[in-house]
């Protein structure tokens, strides 16, 4: 089981560049209370929009301290720990170029503090951070809206979810549109009562960390990035071309990670745009094998 040690908390930076980062939560969430978010809903009637998540889940800044550990999921074992995303069944253990942030697992000699924000169907989590620790995560996205408003030494983020909005879009494109606008309506609201103003605010949404699953267009680019076109070289432990190696049952996924680092008393937030593609090959020594792997795009969003 490899682990992987972070020096200064830039090195996660450098590491999101090029690796996936996969956040996961071995312990129950931290506790936290409901706050009501007074005026949402006359914003949501005013702007025509689901009245949902009325209340904001606010956690203690010292409760969301948890031990993080970063693991080659390559090298992981699932007797040690399952890492899939949810609402997938895709196990991940065994993938290459992915990390998994283990959080609230057994502390280690690579152990660090790390802030963890959880999240929920419909609703906003938010969390105001200090100086406990020099890490944060919230848990992996796969359509929800991170914002991030405040001073530097001590912003706010939020987690939001707007799952039952846009059932009624007539496509795809629509449908998505209204589901970040729903998440940004609530976060303005929400951001009314917490703290916080406009212009030090900015966020990461499923246009940003996931535009390859949200349209045509942006699927057969992804296809193109990979290869599954079929004129594209793979890595299959040698560069072979895919014809010959008969590489099939292509399945490609893109997902998002939002973290954060603090560098000399001031937070910083990135976006990483992760991509994985699996599929089976034919040798003529093993006969059919799988192989996963991840690509990685990281961005800084806050501050702006």
């Amino acid at each position: 089981m490899a682990l992987i040690p972070l020096y200064k908390p830039q090195d996660l930076v450098k590491k999101a560049a090029t690796q996936a980062v996969f956040p996961a939560l071995m312990v129950a969430p931290p506790p936290s209370q409901q706050r009501s978010l007074v005026g949402l809903k006359r914003l949501m009637h005013d702007r025509n929009l689901d009245p949902k998540g009325l209340e904001a889940t606010v956690y203690d800044t010292r409760g969301c301290v948890l031990s993080g550990a970063l693991h080659e999921a390559a090298d992981l074992s699932q007797n040690t720990h399952t890492i899939t995303e949810p609402g997938t069944g895709v196990i991940f253990n065994g993938d290459h170029n992915l990390l998994a942030l283990l959080v609230g697992g057994p502390v280690v000699a690579q152990s660090f503090n790390i802030y963890y924000l959880h999240w929920g169907f419909d609703s906003t989590h938010c969390v105001r951070l200090g100086a406990d620790a020099n890490y944060f995560v919230t848990a992996a996205l796969q359509g929800c809206s991170i914002f991030v408003t405040g001073d530097p030494t001590s912003p706010t983020v939020y987690h939001l979810n707007a799952n039952a909005a846009g059932a009624n879009a007539p496509n795809d494109a629509a449908r998505y549109q209204a589901k970040v606008q729903v998440m940004e309506a609530r976060f303005n609201a929400a951001r009314k009562v917490m703290g916080g103003n406009q212009q030090s605010s900015a966020s990461a949404s499923m246009l940003d960390y996931m535009p390859g699953m949200l349209s045509v267009a942006g699927t057969a680019q992804l296809e193109y990035d990979h290869g599954v076109s079929g004129t594209s070289w793979h890595h299959v432990g040698t560069h072979a071309f895919r014809s010959f190696w008969k590489v099939d049952q292509d399945e490609l996924m893109q997902f998002g990670t939002v973290f954060g680092v603090r560098k000399e008393g001031r937070w910083s937030f990135y976006f990483q745009k992760r991509s994985r593609h699996e599929y089976r090959y034919k040798t003529w020594m093993s006969g059919s094998a799988r192989h996963a792997e991840w690509t990685a795009e990281c961005r800084r969003f806050w501050p702006a």
